[in-house]
């Protein structure tokens, strides 16, 4: 009775340290699910309005360098410049098969979660990666622009914490100077 108390406690404890260091569980993921278990792929695509922004954001590294997680700056952005025909800008949460891969590639946990299955990349997506402000947009995104000032001093000293124009900096020079944005 003591070893099986001490087995959960051992088990239980690293749960709680992995959440403690900022890990992330996701539904089915754990050790726990049976080797080889299908999983449930249903999931709900959300329409509501704050949803939508934070696909639309998520969608677009620029706009995620601009507005961050301010879904009311994301709706006007959406409804003052594409709605009136000046981009063609989509806010859906229907994420393409592109898109479901290159949110895959992106974060460990979803391919922890999904293996190579884009309908439960998707399902991830919407339970867990929207409420966490996950990105599903190709890289270079965020992600890889901290990376690209992190890896050269000379843009950390001209940027700063200004993701977005370093963004700007590797689309205007970076790429050509032959410069890396990708995370070690």
């Amino acid at each position: 009775m003591l070893a099986g108390v001490g087995l959960m406690m051992v088990c239980c404890s690293s749960s709680s340290a992995f959440m403690m260091m900022g890990g992330e569980e996701t539904p089915d993921a754990g050790a726990g699910a049976a080797a080889g278990a299908a999983k449930d792929e249903t999931f709900t695509i959300p329409v509501d309005d704050d949803s939508t922004a934070e696909c639309y954001v998520s969608r677009y590294p620029d706009l995620r360098l601009s507005f961050g997680s301010d879904k009311a700056a994301a709706t006007n952005h959406y409804t003052t410049y594409t709605t009136n025909g000046s981009e063609a800008k989509n806010k859906s949460c229907t994420l393409s098969d592109v898109e479901a891969q290159c949110y895959l590639d992106r974060y460990p946990a979803v391919q922890a979660y999904a293996g190579t299955n884009l309908k439960l990349a998707r399902k991830h997506y919407y339970e867990v990666g929207m409420g966490v402000n996950n990105d599903f947009a190709c890289p270079p995104g965020k992600k890889e622009f901290q990376c690209y000032v992190d890896r050269y001093p000379d843009l950390k000293t001209s940027f700063g914490t200004n993701l977005l124009e370093a963004r700007k900096h590797w689309i205007n020079h970076g790429e050509g100077e032959g410069r890396d944005y990708s995370c070690p």
